[in-house]
């Protein structure tokens, strides 16, 4: 886990208690968004050796976590099951994430010369 989930909870502001029906949601919606992140700085061989010592909330990076909790409060609020909802916002529709969670992915990855 990059993310303690107390502080996924207070990035949510959710307020149940721990054991709640929601916590499977969370759970879920958290693993989904760690792992998202994982992989996408795991595309070359800095970023693998980079998330090799992501072993808990205190090894990760404060960028690599609040990556993850943009990620998260994306999921939370755009569940895709809402036809009015479109894209969230700050997403181009091709883009892997939104412009801030790229943002602070950037400075995991090589830069690209064209």
């Amino acid at each position: 886990m990059l993310v303690d989930k107390a502080v996924a909870k207070q990035h949510l502001r959710l307020t149940v208690a721990d054991g709640h029906p929601l916590d499977v949601e969370l759970d879920q919606k958290l693993a989904a968004a760690e792992a998202a992140i994982v992989d996408y700085v795991s595309r070359n061989e800095p970023g693998k050796t980079a998330v090799l010592g992501w072993t808990d909330p205190t090894l990760t990076p404060a960028h690599a976590q609040s990556a993850v909790l943009l990620l998260l409060a994306e999921l939370w609020a755009f569940h895709g099951d809402d036809p009015t909802s479109g894209t969230a916002p700050g997403r181009d529709a091709s883009a892997a994430f939104s412009r801030a969670v790229l943002g602070l992915l950037q400075r995991f990855t090589d830069p690209v010369l064209a």
